[in-house]
């Protein structure tokens, strides 16, 4: 459980980083914003002051420098106007790409006025000229660094995170086959020594209920190891009696569990017919009646439901144990996630594995109250369920 919270833990920090990241970034942009919009209103300030002097000097006046003033402006839009709002002049406004020159100058001028406080060059006695200019290119495009920086960032942190889930989903996937596949393995040979000892054993003077006990139990172990086996490559689909599986599952758990569980069934009196593969189904069915009889701490119950619906089959499996809470739906899936003491923590995380990657279902807990009930739910797909249809 303790992996899982550190996943978590992880994923808050990555977040923090990027919202750190961008806030800093729209923080500093916006220092180095307002320090160039100071420098180009002090620029259009020295402008505006040149065009003061250069419309009223007379003839000997040396004014040099207050063209090179005008001269050195090469990158912010200006517009002169009249005391009326005609338009005198512009300068770094280009008019020779556009069909209508006269009305682009005029939405130029409109949004310079929206951009920025016009400045007033007092020529005379009433008369005056003003100033309008907009914001330079740089200044635009450095307003919105900020916003594709942080999408960048996102976008990289984003890609990161699918990249690590999938790889490691891969790992896990080969992690799963090996160990099932080892498992297998390590279990065949003394479930053949066993089945050897069975035959020598039926030959002595022993109680014929133990020699058959024996054989369930050695059964038993081969059906697991027939379960292992499977995991790892995609096992076939058949068509079988759900109803009769869910039956022999819930029995089988009622003669292994505690007498204070009640083990009930609600099924449909026609029996329930679908593809799956009958021995990784028990093995989910059984995964899910374990830790429902394990949540349960003293008198309870635990009811299998299932319906045939119009898109396909719904299993419930119900107990009045003592609930999850909803922070840990999704959580009780994952590999290695477990309350108890002792464990694994993998039977959930197998049987979600079974019916999502071999029978295209779907499982999740569909609620929980420890004050009544929690509900494991199962859902087969119509093409899983009703596939039978076209071949009867």
């Amino acid at each position: 459980m303790n992996i899982y919270r550190k996943k978590q833990r992880w994923k808050q920090i990555l977040l923090l980083a990027a919202i750190l990241i961008g806030v800093g970034s729209l923080w500093y942009t916006s220092r180095l914003v307002g320090h160039i919009e100071h420098t180009e209103r002090q620029k259009m300030e020295l402008w505006a002051e040149a065009i003061r002097i250069v419309d009223g000097a007379a003839l000997e006046t040396e004014l040099a420098f207050p063209f090179s003033v005008i001269e050195s402006n090469t990158h912010i839009p200006v517009i002169l106007t009249d005391s009326l709002g005609g338009i005198i002049s512009s300068k770094n406004i280009d008019t020779t790409k556009v069909k209508h020159p006269a009305a682009y100058m005029q939405r130029q001028l409109r949004l310079a006025r929206e951009e920025n406080d016009s400045l007033m060059i007092n020529l005379g006695p009433e008369d005056y000229q003003l100033l309008f200019y907009r914001d330079s290119i740089l200044l635009r495009k450095l307003t919105f660094f900020p916003y594709v920086q942080l999408g960048v960032i996102i976008l990289f942190i984003l890609v990161s995170y699918i990249a690590f889930s999938v790889s490691r989903k891969a790992e896990q996937n080969e992690v799963w086959t090996g160990m099932s596949k080892e498992t297998a393995h390590q279990l065949g040979t003394p479930i053949s020594s066993l089945m050897g000892w069975m035959e020598l054993i039926k030959q002595s003077d022993l109680d014929p209920s133990m020699i058959r006990e024996m054989q369930k139990d050695a059964s038993r172990l081969e059906k697991i190891t027939d379960r292992f086996s499977k995991i790892g490559s995609r096992p076939a689909l058949q068509e079988a009696n759900l109803s009769r599986i869910l039956t022999d599952s819930l029995d089988y758990m009622k003669n292994r569990g505690p007498k204070s569980v009640e083990y009930l069934l609600d099924l449909p009196k026609q029996p329930i017919m679908a593809r799956l593969n009958e021995t990784l189904f028990e093995w989910v069915i059984e995964n899910l009646c374990k830790n429902a009889t394990d949540s349960i701490k003293e008198n309870g119950r635990i009811i299998l439901h299932a319906v045939e619906t119009d898109n396909g089959i719904i299993i419930d499996v119900e107990d009045s144990g003592k609930g999850i809470s909803k922070s840990k739906f999704k959580t009780i899936f994952k590999p290695g996630y477990t309350t108890k003491l002792r464990g694994w923590g993998l039977g959930l995380s197998l049987s979600k594995r079974i019916i999502e990657s071999y029978h295209d279902g779907k499982i999740f807990v569909f609620s929980s109250d420890p004050h009544d009930s929690t509900i494991i739910r199962i859902m087969l797909t119509k093409s899983a369920s009703q596939e039978r249809g076209a071949s009867l």
